[in-house]
């Protein structure tokens, strides 16, 4: 081979190499890119209010319904809802700990109207352990009213796909 072919053969190796090397790097910029909006885009849920008995006494005096969404970006969680149609005006909007169908405690107070239609909101940071408990379908919104002081309505937070 001519030392012109040799040199050639290398200049086209080197060329190969730098297509190659650009190529796994427009790969890794896509997907940090992508990955990085991915997660601005954030988590969607949502929580369908409904009436719910929280003693055998208050069947008959629960009324109403609504809607929460809520989004976590990062360990921010924004949430926005409405309720309407309860039976008294709301006292109080909280954020629950506990499995579906399960009662649990309280971790975060929500911003409301006291009425009985309205809405709801807040945004707030959650710890590892609260985003947990989003992830695996273990929180609720719960509003309480008046005439039913232990809660009026309330949904499980479930992904919206």
């Amino acid at each position: 081979m001519k030392p012109e072919g040799v040199l050639n053969l290398g200049k086209k190796m080197l060329s190969a190499k730098k297509k190659v090397f650009a190529a796994i790097t427009t790969v890794l910029i896509l997907y940090f890119v992508t990955s990085s909006n991915a997660a601005q885009l954030g988590h969607n849920y949502r929580a369908r209010l409904s009436p719910m008995p929280t003693t055998p006494q208050t069947v008959s005096t629960i009324t109403g319904g609504g809607e929460v969404q809520l989004t976590l970006i990062g360990k921010t969680l924004t949430v926005l809802g409405a309720f309407s149609g309860m039976s008294s005006a709301a006292t109080n909007a909280h954020i629950h700990y506990g499995p579906p169908a399960q009662p649990g405690p309280v971790i975060h107070q929500l911003n409301f109207n006291e009425n009985v239609s309205g809405e709801v909101s807040m945004t707030i940071d959650l710890s590892e352990e609260q985003i947990s408990a989003l992830r695996s379908n273990s929180l609720y919104i719960q509003i309480h009213s008046i005439k039913n002081p232990a809660g009026e309505l309330r949904g499980w937070a479930f992904p919206v796909n």
